[in-house]
């Protein structure tokens, strides 16, 4: 069952469905469509960051693709489970069963030292489970894997964006690696800015090892890093050349409060 179904976003099929379709709609209008090979989204409630993640989505013209599966890499926010865990069950939202690729799943584990198959990581965590309404929304056929990061530096990134990438290329499958993450918590939006911005220009640089420093230098609380070295990791490894930023906000711009906020990044990354 979703564990965070009625808080991070609406339990109501309709109100979701068109909540979800309405983002998607505006970033499909304000960004470029291209095929990409890994996206960067936000995991807030869906008032915060729901439109920032919705940029992400609708940025990928490969949704049309046969047998397209997303690889959802988020943080571990709850301390359950294996240091990497990967889920082979299906998922439950309002908007019906989300169906998991085990074929992948099992792959991925097979071509890691550090990945488990384990469903406790995921129960009461949200980090992959807001990304999948937008998935139905954006491609009903879609399958997932969702894999939930307890270890987060540069050596579990490295070796799971690598098995990820061996999995998709022993599996032949159209894929999509969705990293989960939020970008600098509870500081003012100014700062949060300059904390955020030299750490984004490594990504724009696809330089996973610089960020994963970075991050570990100044102690940035960018949660879900190791999925987002990862999925730059994968895409190195699959051809990438190019990671764009297309979105950069926070939850002030809800609020209205920018003396602490959460700032929210959407990026994609592609062969062009």
């Amino acid at each position: 069952f979703p564990a965070v179904s009625g808080s991070f976003y609406t339990s109501s099929p309709s109100a979701l469905r068109a909540e979800v379709k309405e983002y998607l709609e505006a970033g499909k209008k304000a960004v470029k469509r291209k095929e990409r090979l890994a996206i960067v989204c936000p995991h807030a409630g869906y008032m915060y960051s729901g439109k920032a993640a919705a940029f992400s989505f609708a940025s990928c013209s490969n949704w049309v693709k046969k047998g397209i599966s997303a690889i959802i890499i988020g943080p571990n926010h709850t301390g359950l489970g294996t240091p990497i865990s990967v889920s082979f069950e299906d998922w439950q939202t309002p908007l019906g069963e989300a169906k998991c690729d085990a074929v992948l799943a099992d792959a991925i584990v097979k071509n890691s030292g550090m990945t488990r198959r384990d469903e406790l990581a995921h129960v009461r965590e949200h980090s992959a489970e807001v990304q999948i309404p937008f998935l139905q929304q954006i491609c009903p056929s879609a399958a997932f894997v969702g894999i939930c990061m307890g270890v987060q530096d540069i050596v579990a990134a490295q070796d799971l964006g690598k098995a990820v990438f061996e999995a998709i290329k022993k599996t032949k499958r159209n894929a999509i690696v969705v990293a989960s993450s939020d970008f600098t918590h509870y500081e003012p939006a100014d700062i949060a800015k300059k904390k955020d911005m030299p750490a984004i220009e490594r990504l724009l640089a696809l330089d996973e090892v610089g960020f994963e420093s970075m991050v570990d230098e100044k102690d940035l609380s960018i949660c879900g890093h190791g999925p987002i070295a990862a999925a730059i990791h994968y895409a190195k490894l699959a051809g990438a050349k190019k990671c764009e930023l297309l979105k950069y906000t926070n939850s002030g711009e809800t609020t209205g409060d920018y003396a602490s906020v959460v700032a929210y990044a959407a990026l994609a990354i592609g062969k062009s």
